[in-house]
């Protein structure tokens, strides 16, 4: 798109949509977060960039990548919405409780947080919570977001950043591959197996492949089997749990699937990546008594669930 010169202020109607898509960089996830149709949040976008007159997405086969004009843009109308937010539940009044903001990206938080937050509500009931998943890296005082989990690479992690588990990953599949006409039993017999396979350019899912999980497990044949491509882990998983296939299983969003029964990790060994899950408090909150809670809360989560 051409840069135009625009001199008139822009409207302010298409701002939600596109700070939901900049958050999500997905049309149909910030549809669904808004409660309107992909079409609409498309027509939002296209209005706003007519508006300004140069665009704020790179639009790829599949996936939406900011541009350098969308990223000034997102991190200014996620302060000022915040902000705004802010100041109408003041307006509107009551009681005021206490409430922890917790960002992090979609995938830890419907995978691993959302299903323990029910256990969290019943030890500390009268503290609210607000959850912000997006793969977008915000500034916590500047936008006034009490606690971030994020994946970091262990030699990138700042020093305030506490560690909550180190990832790894091992083959995960439905116990019924177990069994039936071609049983996949020992790790050998991945090679003739489907495997699912995370197709992204994050730099954490570089360092974690079946390649690599071959390597560890002294396995040099070549794959002969199928591929399922996917770019969500949760569909990666959701995919082994109905059967079609074996998915390279990455701790701790496997956790949910084992409890349940509906995936297994039969093989060694799980091999650990460079990356882990930390936890980072926003300085201005670190000393509340609601935010201290929940953070040990979830220190004592995962130090439980570690094996």
């Amino acid at each position: 798109m051409k840069k135009i010169q625009r001199k008139r202020p822009i409207s302010l109607d298409n701002l939600r949509g596109f700070d939901a898509a900049a958050r999500h960089l997905s049309f149909t996830q910030a549809a669904a977060d808004l409660h309107l149709t992909q079409s609409s949040i498309s027509r939002q976008i296209a209005n706003l960039e007519f508006e300004l007159g140069l665009p704020l997405f790179k639009r790829k086969t599949r996936a939406l990548e900011l541009t350098l004009a969308g990223q000034t843009l997102a991190k200014l109308v996620r302060q000022q919405l915040a902000v705004l937010d802010t100041c109408v539940e003041e307006l509107r009044g009551g009681e005021q409780r206490a409430r922890v903001s917790i960002t992090t990206i979609p995938s830890f938080a419907s995978l691993w947080l959302i299903p323990r937050l029910p256990a969290f509500n019943r030890i500390v009931p009268e503290v609210d919570l607000r959850i912000d998943s997006t793969e977008m890296v915000v500034d916590l005082q500047a936008e006034g977001i009490d606690v971030a989990i994020r994946i970091l690479h262990q030699d990138k992690a700042p020093r305030s950043a506490f560690l909550l588990a180190q990832e790894k990953f091992t083959p995960a599949l439905s116990p019924l591959l177990l069994q039936g006409t071609n049983p996949i039993r020992t790790p050998a017999d991945l090679e003739k197996a489907t495997l699912l396979v995370m197709e992204d350019t994050l730099p954490s899912s570089q360092a974690r492949n079946w390649e690599r999980w071959f390597a560890a497990a002294g396995l040099k044949a070549r794959h002969r089997g199928a591929r399922l491509m996917f770019n969500f882990i949760d569909q990666t998983l959701q995919a082994a749990a109905r059967g079609q296939g074996v998915a390279l299983g990455i701790s701790p969003f496997l956790d949910e699937f084992l409890s349940r029964g509906e995936l297994v990790t039969p093989f060694e060994p799980r091999v650990s990546s460079p990356y882990g899950y930390y936890l980072l408090v926003n300085p201005d909150s670190r000393t509340l008594a609601h935010v201290k809670t929940f953070c040990e809360w979830l220190i004592a989560c995962f130090a439980k669930e570690k094996v």
